[in-house]
């Protein structure tokens, strides 16, 4: 039966071993995203910014004001768009924000682990939750 310092030392072992894939883990996945990038078969970017509605001036602007224009601030929606149809997209932009990715497109879903109260002859009424649609993550408030 090993002691109690050899277990810790066999574990401490294992976590080294553990840090140093982890790390080749992270070579290798930037290694492939570098050759990707070459062959240019890198992902694509699944956001695509929202078209801002520019009011046209009818005075003419000042020829100090073309001098330095301002730059336009686009919107990118990081919601994942379905391949089948775009009847799936039950989510809206609301003002909860991702923990993770900070995407305000979520929807709200059934915690079924949340069970608020019985009504009835065993009709359960469930807590609420939110889950990204970009990442897939689901929070509660």
């Amino acid at each position: 039966m090993p002691t109690e310092q050899e277990l810790k030392n066999e574990l401490f072992k294992l976590r080294e071993k553990l840090m140093k894939k982890e790390q080749e883990i992270k070579e290798i996945k930037a290694k492939m995203a570098e050759i990707e990038k070459e062959l240019g078969i890198a992902q694509p970017d699944l956001a695509a910014p929202i078209p801002e509605v520019s009011t046209a001036a009818t005075s003419p602007t000042p020829t100090s004001q073309l001098a330095s224009p301002k730059p336009k601030r686009t919107k990118a929606i990081l919601q994942k768009v379905p391949t089948s149809g775009t009847s799936q997209i039950r989510a809206r932009e609301t003002q909860f924000e991702c923990p993770n990715c900070g995407s305000h497109y979520n929807m709200e879903v059934e915690d079924k682990s949340r069970i608020l109260y019985v009504v009835g002859a065993g009709t359960r009424i469930y807590g609420k939750k939110h889950r990204c649609m970009n990442c897939g993550n689901e929070w509660a408030d």
